[in-house]
């Protein structure tokens, strides 16, 4: 078990390191909130209410 823990920790601190060094450009919380109401306003205006 300590072992798969150890590998575990390496693991997650290299994704968190990747994540922090990524140089994409970032997409602001409300621009993620944006997109999704738009997607919910489309699908209401789709699918009629039953």
């Amino acid at each position: 078990m300590a072992a798969e823990a150890n590998s575990y920790d390496t693991w997650f601190r290299m994704k968190v390191k990747a994540a922090l060094e990524d140089a994409r450009a970032e997409t602001s919380q409300v621009q993620v909130m944006q997109a999704a109401q738009a997607l919910i306003d489309a699908k209401r205006r789709v699918e009629p209410k039953s």
